[in-house]
């Protein structure tokens, strides 16, 4: 491919569906052996559980596998929040139901105490790994965290709430406040850091391991531009020896970004070997790699982009820890409200220019450490919960979703508390 083409094929793909009102989940979950909940679930035990998982649930939700053995939930994109919520819900009592006749147990926290150990090494794994040694602390990212991670549609190019422009301006500008406010992957300290505690150590660690992959991305102008920019000028992380057709997702298929991994498949049959050091996507294209760039070596390199907010087609919320229990309901329900009910986008966009939101990286980083510690956040948290506590009613939501987040609010956010600080003081530990 040419770089223009390459520009042009990342741009039509980023926020290319161009509707509202459908909503997805990615929901990954730490994975601990009831028999000894300090040890790793071996290759052998997982690839048992995984055997069961062999196509979708009844729900339409798929199941695959990251690198430490955390196992995820991705479900098929709803037409409404109530179809969302219901049909994860009975995929999750599946999942966790095989999960415990397998001697195991499901655990929502954004980090593992456990140290971090490679269970599922894909070679699109190895090679990350390989990529992220040079930055210090990537095992940790790969095989200890745990996130919810929220689709909503990408809007069109009208103004107001359902165009593209107000949707990526809400999903980064209250990025910040959403993290802090679901925070829950509290450590005393991080490795290199003195300071401590931090609320949110899984975030931390994803801006710190290499931080220009990781964004975050400006609030304002044209996302899709912005968006192809920072796709041309973020580094390779591997080179595949051979592409295949069959491997970039249709501009059609679900919320699921990436494409669940499974254990199988042509995906072990790749071969992946290491990007040239401090090769951007972009140099590739202009002849600085081994060899020309093909299709799918940029839908590869998306997948490889860790932004808090990625653009998939559709967007997707990264910034959330994963959460206990069904707690992961408050901020699909959330997320949900502040896009998908008109006030509510109204509202919210209000907020954003009154209180001239626009955070830059330390911005995301101070909320990492402190969140809700920090009043202005705590503050702008309290009207976030308040807004979609409003929209969902407007979005018909049912009664138990509601009463969920109505709960999560009294417990947390209106205390000025995140998850994070009823687990303390808990020491998650991160080699």
């Amino acid at each position: 491919m040419s770089e223009s083409e390459a520009a042009r094929l990342i741009f039509d793909h980023s926020l290319s569906r161009s509707r509202v009102g459908r909503t997805g989940v990615e929901l990954e979950w730490l994975v601990l052996p009831v028999d000894d909940p300090t040890r790793r679930a071996t290759h052998e035990e997982l690839a048992f559980l995984a055997r069961s998982f062999a196509g979708p649930l009844p729900g339409g939700s798929l199941v695959s596998w990251e690198p430490g053995g955390q196992v995820e939930l991705s479900s098929a994109p709803h037409d409404s929040l109530r179809d969302c919520v219901e049909a994860v819900a009975g995929d999750l009592a599946v999942l966790r139901g095989r999960t415990s006749a397998a001697g195991m147990r499901l655990l929502g926290a954004g980090l593992d105490a456990r140290p971090p150990l490679f269970t599922v090494a894909l070679p699109r794994y190895q090679a990350l790994r390989r990529h992220y040694a040079h930055f210090g602390n990537g095992d940790s990212l790969l095989c200890n965290t745990a996130s919810v991670q929220v689709n909503v549609e990408a809007g069109d190019g009208s103004d107001g709430w359902r165009g593209r422009s107000r949707r990526w301006s809400i999903a980064n500008c209250l990025g910040p406040v959403l993290m802090a406010m679901f925070a829950n992957s509290p450590v005393a300290r991080l490795p290199g850091r003195p300071e401590g505690p931090v609320l949110s150590g899984r975030q931390l660690l994803r801006l710190q391991v290499d931080p220009f992959r990781s964004g975050p991305l400006p609030c304002g102008g044209d996302p899709r531009g912005t968006w192809t920019r920072y796709a041309l000028n973020t580094s390779v992380t591997a080179i595949r020896s051979a592409p295949d057709a069959g491997s970039r997702p249709a501009p059609g298929s679900p919320f699921r970004c990436p494409a669940p991994a499974g254990s199988g498949g042509v995906e072990q049959a790749e071969v992946w070997g290491p990007a040239p050091a401090g090769l951007s996507l972009r140099r590739w294209l202009r002849g600085s790699g081994p060899q020309p760039v093909h299709r799918d070596d940029v839908f590869h390199h998306l997948k490889s982009l860790v932004a808090p907010v990625r653009a998939c087609g559709h967007l997707e919320l990264r910034m959330i820890d994963a959460q206990g229990a069904d707690d992961w309901v408050v901020p699909v329900a959330v997320v949900a409200a502040l896009m998908d009910d008109a006030a509510t986008s109204d509202a919210a966009a209000s907020l954003i220019a009154s209180a001239s939101l626009a955070p830059t990286r330390q911005d995301w980083l101070d909320a990492a450490l402190r969140g809700m510690t920090d009043p202005v956040v705590a503050g702008l948290a309290r009207t976030v919960m308040e807004l979609a506590l409003s929209g969902l009613r407007r979005l018909g939501a049912s009664a138990a979703v509601t009463g969920t987040v109505e709960r999560f609010a009294d417990n947390h956010t209106f205390r000025g508390l995140a998850p994070a600080h009823l687990r303390w003081p808990h020491r998650t530990a991160v080699a």
